[in-house]
């Protein structure tokens, strides 16, 4: 009775409902646990007849089955061989922890892929033994852009789609659901044709809107595949584009003054409310002597007020000053800034419409940064888009 009660406190322990514990052995720095199955209910792989007959004992098969305290633990798993009294066929019973062909039993490919999750290839091999060779297969098998389209139910879809750093000046896409906060896909390139073709498998009736940074190829992208959908411009790049304009305009008038000219940088950027007293009345100063920059000033102000407007209403006419007092300036590009927020400017007002931004996604970005670093870099864009993806899924869906 006592042996019963062990090897059933094995069984569960190791997650092995419907296996018997025949025998459980230490050999050097590994655990071997002999296991067969309790009862069988097998049919013919050839012809799906379920009169069978036992036809022998197959070999015992040796597999990973995890590990304790960094000693693996393998099952010895016997198998039976059976024949069809149909058509006669011989085969091997199957075994519902085993892929086929596959060294590892699936609780242990989980927890591979687990410890892949925040760590690299060469780490993983050498805490678990694991080669890269097999990581690599369960994360083309466990880890698929499929996995990650949660996309049930009825509710209305909100897409964020930015752009990131694969490897110095290779982009990739990040496409989330930034309503539920969910990533859908990274994309192995930044061509509009894959991402139109992995747009086009998205139920496009139930994408409301999709926000998006200032890239007319990316507009037209979105209006082709979701015709029926609000694109808006992410306010985080409206204002990044602001301070970008402003600082060329800095920049181009401390080179023309020469070396008499002190203009700070990160004064000017700050966002005038944060500014104290005494810096608003140094920006006051420098901006008298240096009046080329006050029109550049004022837009980019201009844009942090329009964004704390309470409604679409006041928004747009606030937007329509902007655009109106930048085309009437006599700098051509406070001009051609006008022209820029003119053309975008149905995109940037619907953003009140449900004050959708992409900070998920770029919080997204923040993460995969931090994942990248783990891995110490990725050169196969396959493998990092499906490393990357696998930071972002639950347990229960390591593997399909």
């Amino acid at each position: 009775m006592a042996e019963y009660h062990q090897a059933d406190s094995i069984t569960r322990l190791l997650g092995l409902e419907g296996y018997v514990v025949e025998e459980l052995r230490e050999e050097g720095d590994r655990w071997v646990v002999e296991v067969r199955r309790e009862r069988e209910e097998e049919t013919c792989p050839g012809c799906g007849c379920s009169h069978l007959y036992r036809h022998g004992k197959g070999r015992a098969r040796r597999v990973l089955h995890g590990w304790n305290r960094g000693r693996r633990i393998y099952l010895l798993i016997s198998r039976l061989r059976w024949r069809c009294c149909g058509c006669g066929h011989s085969f091997s019973g199957g075994e519902p922890l085993l892929r086929p062909y596959s060294r590892l039993t699936i609780p242990a490919e989980e927890e591979a892929l687990w410890e892949l999750k925040c760590h690299s290839f060469r780490e993983v091999r050498r805490r678990l033994g694991v080669g890269y060779g097999t990581l690599r297969r369960l994360l083309a098998s466990g880890v698929s852009q499929e996995a990650l389209k949660w996309l049930g139910g009825e509710e209305a879809i909100f897409l964020g789609i930015d752009e990131h750093s694969f490897r110095h000046q290779d982009m990739v896409f990040t496409v989330t659901e930034v309503q539920r906060r969910r990533v859908l896909g990274i994309l192995q390139d930044d061509r509009m044709s894959s991402l139109k073709a992995f747009l086009a498998e998205l139920p496009k009736e139930r994408v409301q809107e999709v926000c998006i940074d200032m890239r007319g190829g990316l507009w037209k992208a979105i209006e082709a595949v979701f015709p029926l959908a609000k694109v808006v411009v992410d306010p985080f790049h409206v204002i990044a584009d602001a301070n970008k304009r402003f600082d060329e305009a800095r920049r181009i008038e401390q080179e023309v003054r020469g070396k008499r000219a002190n203009i700070p940088k990160r004064l000017f950027l700050v966002g005038r409310e944060k500014l104290r007293e005494e810096q608003r009345q140094k920006v006051d100063a420098l901006l008298k002597r240096y009046p080329s920059l006050t029109g550049f000033y004022w837009a980019k102000e201009a844009l942090r007020e329009f964004y704390r407007q309470g409604n679409k209403a006041m928004a747009t006419k606030q937007l329509d000053n902007i655009i109106l007092n930048l085309k009437a300036g006599d700098d051509g590009e406070l001009i051609r800034w006008g022209n820029t927020l003119k053309r975008w400017r149905e995109p940037i007002l619907n953003h009140f419409n449900n004050h959708t931004t992409n900070g998920f996604t770029e919080g997204c970005h923040t993460k995969l940064k931090m994942l990248k670093r783990l891995s110490y870099g990725l050169r196969n864009v396959e493998v990092y888009a499906r490393k990357m993806l696998l930071g972002f899924l639950p347990p229960s869906l390591h593997t399909n």
